[in-house]
């Protein structure tokens, strides 16, 4: 690298303008698109030339003519060595990114990206044990039909979602609202580092960036923006799921939506996406089939077998359960949560007898006990 700062290579060029302050994705294209595609040209031009790049002002013209901004880029670039990582910027993001309102200027990869399609997942961070075990077997079929499951590494679906598709031994790729060496929720860091083996945690942002309320919807476009669809298992009636459909739709993605209970406060962003048009799937053969058409039939690895049965409920096991067990599982299947009172009246059984199936099944891992007391079908 020069230490003149008007020789920059385009890598360089491009690294340097994504971590520059007052700089976002949108000014960004409009330097882009004002000096040709070239980044360099914008270092090397004056203070009256950048004026003219529609939406520059003062902020960013003192921001692109910092005398620091040399230093900063010979910082970075120890870091991005240092951990093993790379920068990738916009001529070589995959194609589908490249095609939204706002892409990125470059990207943060700490492992690998796959050229596999990309299927999002999302979801609230407070998901039931329905939601969970959703989120994991939907991420687990598409990854064995050749998809990449893309989340955003938080708590709740967005695990469930990665862990589903690493334990199918797929890739999964996961978009972070920090830079890459803040690990958010700390408690992941084992998650991250799985990620990190069999796909590839990325982020726009620069080192040492924490996440914040600008940095998560910014992720969020990203999340929706590099796949063909987003699925939305469980939401609340407003939160980041929602804003992540909303950016699919903007840019042309197709949302899915799972349904849940009407009473479930869980389930109320999904069938608030329902009723506005967003597809309601029952399993992940439904986004296959719905996806397929819109797939490069040579990229597309689709290898599963349509008589294979469908991941839910029905199809679960429970043959070694008793009459009255299965009384309490089938006022469970719904994913609704009950208390004791509540599974002994409706099941007809005395309270005695339903505490003590309820505990073989929680011991047998069927059900779950919350702090609440109220149980829930894994």
């Amino acid at each position: 690298m020069s230490n003149d700062i008007n020789n920059l290579n385009i890598q360089d060029a491009f690294l340097l303008l994504n971590g520059i302050s007052n700089v976002g994705p949108v000014s960004a294209r409009n330097l882009i698109q004002y000096f040709d595609g070239d980044p360099t040209a914008i270092f090397r031009a004056n203070k009256s030339e950048l004026f003219k790049v529609n939406g520059v002002g003062n902020k960013i013209v003192d921001s692109l003519i910092n005398p620091k901004n040399l230093e900063w880029l010979c910082s970075e670039k120890k870091k991005i060595e240092n951990r093993d990582a790379s920068f990738i910027s916009q001529p070589d993001l995959p194609s589908i990114l490249l095609e939204i309102y706002d892409p990125p200027i470059g990207l943060y990869v700490s492992g690998n990206l796959t050229n596999r399609p990309f299927v999002s997942i999302v979801g609230t961070r407070n998901p039931t044990m329905y939601g969970q075990k959703q989120a994991r077997e939907i991420a687990s079929y598409l990854t064995e039909a050749g998809f990449c499951i893309v989340s955003g590494m938080a708590r709740g679906i967005d695990t469930a979602a990665h862990e589903g598709a690493l334990d199918a031994g797929g890739p999964t790729i996961a978009f972070l609202g920090s830079g890459l060496d803040i690990v958010y929720p700390p408690e992941n860091i084992n998650l991250y580092q799985r990620i990190i083996k069999q796909g590839a945690v990325i982020s726009e942002f620069p080192f040492g960036r924490k996440a914040d309320r600008r940095t998560f919807p910014m992720r969020n476009r990203l999340v929706s923006g590099v796949a063909q669809g987003v699925i939305v298992v469980e939401s609340a009636s407003s939160g980041g799921s929602l804003i992540t459909a909303q950016f699919a739709a903007d840019q042309g993605r197709t949302v899915f939506a799972i349904p849940g209970r009407i009473d479930q406060p869980s389930s109320a962003g999904c069938h608030k996406l329902i009723r506005e048009g967003a597809t309601l799937i029952r399993s992940a053969v439904d986004v296959i089939k719905d996806l397929r058409p819109y797939m490069n039939e040579e990229q597309y690895l689709l290898n599963f077998d349509n008589d294979k049965k469908e991941t839910s409920l029905e199809n679960a096991s429970f043959q070694n359960l008793n009459k009255s067990e299965l009384k309490l599982v089938n006022e469970l299947k719904e994913g609704e949560q009950l208390s004791l009172d509540e599974l002994s009246h409706r099941t007809g059984l005395s309270i005695a007898e339903t505490m003590s199936h309820l505990t073989l099944l929680e011991l047998n891992r069927y059900i779950k006990k919350y702090p609440s007391g109220k149980y829930e079908i894994i």
